[in-house]
Formats: C-alpha cells, sequence, structure tokens
C-alpha cells in the first residue's frame, strides 16, 4: 500500500511540475508583414486593394499590435506610371501608428544577380519611402531581405551586411516563417472564381496549419536555445490574411502568446547568435542559427506541411 501511494505522489509532484514549466515558458511574438500594398495575383482592382490594407490594419489594431510593413516601391509604378492610389494605401498604415521598412524596389533575387545591382535594388525604393516617413516624423530604418536571402556565399552576405550598417539600416530577422504565400494563391484563386466552399476550406485549413507552425517553432527554438524566444513571424499582405488575422491572432493568444513590437522582441539574446549560413535557401534566422551551430538532419524534421490538394489547386 505504501509503495502504491508513493508512486501516485510521484506521478502528482511530475505532473504538477511539467503544468509548471508549461506555464513558465515564455510567449512572445512580433507581426511583421512583408510585399507592402498589397499581394494580388487576380485582383488588382483598388476596391480589393483597400479592402486587404483595410482589414490588415483593423486586426492588428484589435490586438493592439505594433508591427512593420516591409514595402516594395516598385509596385506603386507600372513603368513610368506612379499609382498614387497605392501610395495612399502606405500612407495609412502610417496613419494607423504601424511602421514602414525597405524591402527592396523589385524584390529582386539576390542569388541570382550581383551585389552592386542588389544594392540599386535597395536604393531605388529609398525615396519614396523616405517622402512617406518623414511627415509622421519617422526615419527609414528597418530592412527586410527578399525570399530572407542574405548572400548564397560569405562575400556576398558579408558585403552585403556591411553596406546596411553603413547606410544604417537595421536588419528585421525571422524566427517563424511559413508557406502562407501557397494558401493565398489557392485562396485567392477561390475568391476569383467564386468557389465558397473550397474558399472556406482553404482558410480553415490555413488555421490549422498555422497553429501548427506556430508550435513548431515554439519547440524547435526550446531545443536549440534552452527557452522560447520571442519570435517575429513574417506574413504577407494578402487577401487570406486579411480574411483571416483576425482568429489566427485570436488563436495566437489562446496558445498563450502576448504580442510585442520589433524592438522589443530582438532584446532577446538569441538575436546575438552567429549566422554563418551561406546558401541559396531563404530560411528562418533559427535554422541559421541551429545550422551554425552544427545542427544537421533530424533537428529540422516535423515542419508541418501545406496539403497537396492546395498545392495543386494553384498550379
Amino acid at each position: 500500500m505504501k509503495l502504491i501511494i508513493s508512486v501516485i505522489l510521484i506521478a502528482l509532484l511530475f505532473s504538477a511540475s511539467s503544468t509548471v514549466r508549461s506555464q513558465e515558458i515564455k510567449r512572445e511574438i512580433c507581426i511583421t508583414v512583408d510585399d507592402l500594398p498589397v499581394v494580388t495575383k487576380y485582383f488588382k482592382d483598388t476596391v480589393t486593394y483597400n479592402y486587404i490594407t483595410d482589414n490588415i490594419l483593423a486586426a492588428l489594431k484589435k490586438y493592439g499590435i505594433k508591427s512593420i510593413g516591409a514595402v516594395n516601391a516598385g509596385k506603386l509604378y507600372n513603368g513610368r506610371t506612379f499609382y498614387p492610389e497605392r501610395y495612399k494605401l502606405l500612407k495609412k498604415w502610417l496613419d494607423a501608428g504601424q511602421d514602414l521598412s525597405n524591402h527592396t524596389f523589385a524584390h529582386k533575387n539576390y542569388n541570382k544577380i550581383t551585389f552592386a545591382e542588389f544594392v540599386l535594388d535597395i536604393t531605388d525604393g529609398e525615396p519614396i519611402l523616405n517622402d512617406l516617413l518623414k511627415p509622421y516624423g519617422k526615419e527609414l530604418k528597418y530592412f527586410r531581405h527578399p525570399f530572407l536571402f542574405r548572400g548564397d556565399t560569405k562575400e556576398k552576405a558579408d558585403s552585403l551586411q556591411i553596406y546596411l550598417d553603413e547606410r544604417g539600416y537595421v536588419v528585421t530577422p525571422v524566427t517563424i516563417d511559413h508557406a502562407d504565400y501557397i494558401f493565398a494563391s489557392a485562396y485567392e484563386k477561390a475568391a476569383f472564381e467564386k468557389n465558397d466552399s473550397l474558399k472556406k476550406l482553404i482558410a480553415d485549413e490555413y488555421f490549422d496549419y498555422m497553429g501548427k507552425v506556430l508550435d513548431y517553432y515554439e519547440v524547435q527554438s526550446i531545443k536549440l536555445f534552452g527557452y522560447n524566444i520571442s519570435h517575429i513571424l513574417l506574413s504577407h499582405a494578402s487577401l487570406i490574411n486579411a480574411d483571416n488575422f483576425d482568429r489566427l491572432f485570436a488563436m495566437y493568444q489562446e496558445k498563450g502568446y502576448k504580442f510585442v513590437d520589433f524592438d522589443d522582441a530582438v532584446k532577446d539574446d538569441c538575436y546575438k547568435s552567429k549566422d554563418e549560413f551561406y546558401g541559396k535557401a531563404g530560411i528562418t534566422w533559427l535554422h541559421r542559427w541551429a545550422i551554425t551551430q552544427g545542427k544537421r538532419g533530424d533537428f529540422f524534421k516535423g515542419e508541418p506541411e501545406v496539403p497537396e490538394y492546395i498545392e495543386n489547386f494553384t498550379k
């Protein structure tokens, strides 16, 4: 009898300890939104552009989120034709108290062009971004790498980082990446085809997928650092996010996450970690740090996958 009681007590203590450890896990996340003003494939009208912008900003406001929108300034033009209505979309971001970053003018692939060519893609977008930010008392400060490509050789990566440092840019790293762009393409196609049942199914699949992505990177973080870091999420200014950010953010809160701004997130010591990954893949900084620390193979297993039928639907 004494043995049985002892076993029960040990089990209860272990359960209580596990609960405490679970409750003690830090859960903080910074939301960033790429490819502003908007990302669309099928809808190119001003009404849709405003709908996407307004819904994203409304969701950010509802949850008190201070975000950074990464701008491709080239989207404000068609050749030499300037679109003032798209310029106004970026002003909406600033009017809402959000910030903007340089995501290059044309979102060029640094792996396929020279350092000099890539520098031109950075500087081409600066005048219009500076013009946008100045009336709000802001300066162009942040930079987000297109495709998360830092350079496929040490020489290119170092040259770019030195250049960004000299220009006074603060790189906005990403620790949670995912395939929202695939879901976005399928969702928008379903909307364009007026297939409401498929559109809803894709949205539900996306919601489930994003929850699994959050869980995956939490585990990755604990495996690498021994604690859950302050994460930075990459997302896009797409129709699927305009329609689903509200419930995604609610789900993050239900999982215990607190929304923090970028400057607070990068106070986490993890962002001082070395990144010596020089490859063609656009991967998260969390995985860059893991590779730099010698992690291979099994460490990266378990990343959620996009359902095959959704990938096929986008083709």
